[in-house]
């Protein structure tokens, strides 16, 4: 074949995704956006896996680098076909809708790996890990690339085996997925019937059964049903699992996602062209403010809050496409954190915000109108704004929060 074959496809993919990253700050619907940073995050992937098998040179289709990845086939018998490694499921057609994609790193490689060779070998999966490293949206997410219906349940200590019983019966007979989230919360005494409840189904699916015995009653089995658990190692109020269901679950660790990559995707996919630098200023910026602010319990620099900040960047961006991106995003970092931060760390904040961004200075957005109007209230209700109109901002900063934010916390001594 051609050597330069796989350069080419690279160059391709680059320019392809170049092409998406500037529709997306063209003027579009919210579904036709939503729809452009699933494409770029799926591409920004696919660039990846041919960029590490050009440098690892891989000529053979039966290479670990190729097999490794989601692969989709067309088989005339069989429809269409999802393999993975030597895993193999025939696609279940569920109906996804426009819900967003995971940013695939080398972890949810990783997992996807350890999954799918859980339901190879009729087991169900255990992905394990602090909160925040994505162990129930990999489950989700895998389940939508497999086009199946997956439910996600909160357990807790008021389970009992009669309700499980019944969730896995549904389960069953629709051969849907089921993550069952803290899974460790519920009861060591309803997690030994537990534990015969998920043997009988994973049985059943081993001799290829089309209706079994469940609970005293006779139920029809889809061999696509997978039973996945997540569980938060080391909290108060969680039970050690049982030998007998550990044993039905495969294992997955799942460590701290990598920020940095997480944050270029995304970047990428909201539009800023500069992604990868950013990125890491992004990045140093909240692994600083872990290691330097002082420890509150509102306080989250995490995944979740990473992600809501950039999404936020992205609208300001396409509020203001003309102003350069790296005050666009020290905008968005300042303007979303500092209301959260307690008096002392404000000082330390503006400190690490000024080294990261040297000599920029970026506004705040005034609102007279509304400074006026707190003034004015103030006045009439014999209200003190305090020192440097502190009072004042607070009520600029809850209005600001209002537009971004779903609901707003806020905290204070009585």
């Amino acid at each position: 074949g051609n050597d330069a074959g796989m350069k080419d496809c690279l160059k391709n993919q680059k320019g392809q995704l170049d092409t998406l990253i500037q529709q997306v700050l063209l003027d579009r619907t919210s579904n036709e956006r939503k729809m452009l940073v699933h494409l770029i995050t799926i591409d920004v992937h696919s660039r990846d896996i041919v960029q590490n098998m050009v440098d690892e040179k891989t000529d053979a289709v039966d290479s670990f680098t190729w097999q490794s990845q989601l692969r989709y086939y067309w088989d005339e018998k069989r429809g269409s076909e999802v393999r993975i490694c030597d895993a193999e499921f025939i696609n279940g057609y569920e109906y996804i809708g426009l819900c967003g994609c995971l940013v695939i790193t080398k972890l949810t490689d990783r997992c996807y790996i350890t999954l799918t060779q859980a339901l190879r070998l009729k087991k169900g999966g255990a992905p394990a890990g602090p909160a925040g490293t994505g162990k129930t949206e990999t489950t989700k997410d895998l389940a939508r690339n497999l086009g199946i219906a997956c439910y996600v349940f909160n357990c807790s200590d008021q389970m009992n085996y009669l309700s499980l019983g019944q969730i896995f019966k549904g389960l069953a007979m629709s051969g849907s997925w089921g993550c069952f989230d803290e899974f460790n919360r519920i009861s060591i005494e309803v997690l030994s019937v537990v534990a015969t409840q998920v043997g009988s189904i994973l049985n059943a699916l081993k001799t290829q059964k089309k209706r079994f015995r469940f609970m005293d009653e006779e139920i029809p089995i889809i061999n696509s049903v997978g039973m996945w658990i997540t569980m938060n190692p080391g909290y108060a109020g969680r039970t050690e699992l049982p030998e007998n269901i550990k044993s039905l679950f495969r294992p997955c660790a799942m460590c701290v996602p990598d920020l940095k990559n997480i944050c270029e995707i995304m970047l990428a996919a909201e539009g800023f062209l500069e992604a990868k630098d950013l990125a890491l200023k992004f990045v140093t910026l909240y692994r600083l403010n872990k290691e330097l602010l002082s420890p509150q319990r509102h306080y989250d620099w995490g995944l979740r809050a990473v992600k809501s900040v950039l999404y936020i960047a992205g609208s300001l961006k396409r509020g203001d496409p003309d102003t350069p991106e790296r005050n666009v995003l020290m905008r968005a970092l300042r303007d979303t954190n500092k209301a959260k931060l307690s008096k002392d760390d404000v000082y330390v904040f503006g400190g690490l915000i000024a080294a990261l961004f040297p000599k920029l200075v970026v506004d705040s957005k005034k609102k007279p109108e509304l400074e006026n109007a707190c003034h004015q209230v103030c006045k009439e209700m014999g209200n003190l704004p305090g020192e440097q109109d502190i009072f004042i901002t607070k009520c600029v900063q809850y209005e600001e929060l209002l537009h971004v934010r779903h609901s707003v916390f806020i905290l204070g001594p009585a």
